[in-house]
């Protein structure tokens, strides 16, 4: 029977999953667990198939727990989210979430991938009415790939093969178990690649890996990647080597697939800053503004399309775009961007960020996205921003610059100086001056809060050339100076 637990802070939420699976699933097994020990307790004793789980509810102090429990358990995960936002995106990254699904939840959504998950464990072998005992014939395990055992005295080498779409892996599991390795080989089948173990000798393991590549794709269009892992010191046993071959996966997010990897040696990223600096923010604003696309596709191609060796950690990559994506997703609300389409294209979007395995593609589709955007401001006259909105827009996403005037915002607007002073005080009941530092105090109390720039930093980044005067315009619309309002809210959140 297929297990399945569903973990959630709230009670409503958490039947009403248990009541939709239960009632579309009969043959199904459900429980649940409300909070984060009980869902830990429930684990360990239902030893669940599939685990449908609240990000939220798992805490810091016990997330190394949480972590060992389900690499034990090994359950498929859903995740549910209430935003799509990096700090959720990475952490889905990090737990290997087959899905994330974000809230209110769709009944539809949710039903399918669960189905999903549920036919692709059966398909691999990892779930079946009956479960199957493992294979028990003399040398390796399964359990040896999930559990450490004593080092094999014996050398040998291990294979990993990629399908790029996962669903695959039957297909090539089927066609590897019928296929005549010059060698002996063991195979196992797995949620994401197809192993193999073999005696090491001197034969040439990356030449019949081609061989069996070119065999493959005269049956098949599905691309996969080989990896081929011979080991090192401290890497003898096969959940090393099995560790090994998933690192060395990890290059075709930049190389790609229709290739074989072979390594005594594991890749070893680059640790980059995944968030946009204040330059790079007033960049893409530009960008945006401007709808210079041609200039995103250069910017992309420089950033992420060059790349080489020692390459930067893709899960900082994946982050890195969901941060340009939430500077796509201000321009969409600055505009009123809405709809059921366009919401539909930018969680795809935000989900092809997350779960695709090759960068390109991500890149691709953000900037099909953003063409699409573009496009929908150009087309859709009933986006367009009266007089006051486009000064207001201007400010928000010129506040930074320290020369920014009424006349250049007249510019921007292409109307007369004075014409927007008497729009903005008739709209606003405030003058242009009033609103620029409004909205420079506000970003740089932001600033206050969420980092640890000094103050004089901030001041400079939020567009004041003159700390004293930044202080006395933070003291007007505050109530109290900079230094002060940073001790405070810090106590606040104690």
């Amino acid at each position: 029977m297929y297990k399945v637990l569903v973990a959630n802070r709230d009670e409503y939420d958490t039947k009403g999953i248990e009541w939709l699976l239960r009632s579309s699933m009969p043959s199904w097994q459900v429980e649940t667990a409300e909070g984060e020990t009980k869902m830990i307790e429930k684990l360990e004793s239902f030893q669940p198939d599939l685990l449908i789980l609240e990000l939220d509810m798992i805490d810091e102090s016990s997330y190394g727990s949480f972590i060992k429990t389900i690499q034990i358990i090994r359950p498929d995960l859903i995740a549910l989210t209430m935003e799509a936002t990096f700090s959720q995106a990475k952490r889905a990254i990090d737990l290997g979430v087959a899905d994330l699904i974000l809230k209110p939840i769709s009944a539809d959504t949710l039903l399918k991938s669960a189905r999903r998950i549920h036919r692709l464990a059966q398909l691999n072998g990892r779930f079946s009415e009956q479960k199957p005992k493992m294979e028990a014939e003399e040398g390796c395990h399964y359990q040896d790939l999930f559990l450490e055992s004593p080092a094999s005295a014996k050398s040998f080498v291990t294979i990993g093969i990629k399908a790029e779409n996962p669903s695959e892996l039957p297909k090539l599991f089927s066609f590897l178990k019928g296929y005549s390795f010059q060698k002996a080989v063991r195979s196992f089948i797995l949620s994401d690649m197809v192993f193999l173990v073999a005696e090491q000798t001197s034969f040439a393991w990356k030449e019949e890996s081609i061989r069996f590549m070119r065999d493959w794709q005269e049956t098949s269009t599905v691309q996969i990647a080989i990896s081929i892992y011979t080991g090192q010191e401290g890497y003898s046993t096969i959940r090393s080597h099995y560790l090994a071959n998933r690192k060395l996966m990890e290059l075709t997010f930049y190389a790609g697939f229709n290739q074989v990897l072979e390594g005594n040696s594991l890749p070893k990223w680059l640790s980059i800053d995944p968030f946009l600096t204040p330059d790079e923010q007033s960049t893409w604003i530009d960008f945006l503004n401007q709808s210079d696309i041609e200039g995103i596709k250069d910017w992309f191609h420089q950033e992420f399309l060059i790349l080489a060796e020692p390459y930067p950690d893709p899960g900082l990559i994946r982050i890195r775009l969901t941060s340009i994506l939430a500077q796509i997703r201000r321009h969409m609300k600055t505009f009123r961007l809405s709809g059921e389409k366009i919401e539909k294209e930018y969680l795809r979007l935000f989900q092809t960020i997350l779960y695709s395995p090759l960068i390109y593609r991500m890149i691709k589709e953000m900037i099909r996205f953003i063409s699409f955007i573009f496009e929908t401001i150009r087309s859709d006259k009933k986006l367009k921003l009266d007089l006051a909105e486009r000064v207001l827009f201007f400010l928000e996403t010129n506040y930074w610059d320290p020369t920014v005037s009424l006349e250049k915002a007249a510019e921007y607007a292409d109307r007369n100086a004075n014409y927007i002073s008497s729009v903005l005080a008739k709209k606003c009941g405030k003058s242009f001056r009033e609103l620029l530092n409004e909205t420079r105090i506000r970003q740089s109390a932001k600033l206050l809060l969420e980092s640890e720039m000094s103050i004089k930093e901030i001041a400079s980044i939020c567009g004041f050339s003159n700390q004293q005067y930044f202080n006395k315009v933070f003291s007007k619309l505050k109530g109290m100076p900079p230094n002060q309002f940073r001790k405070s809210m810090q106590k606040a959140s104690v």
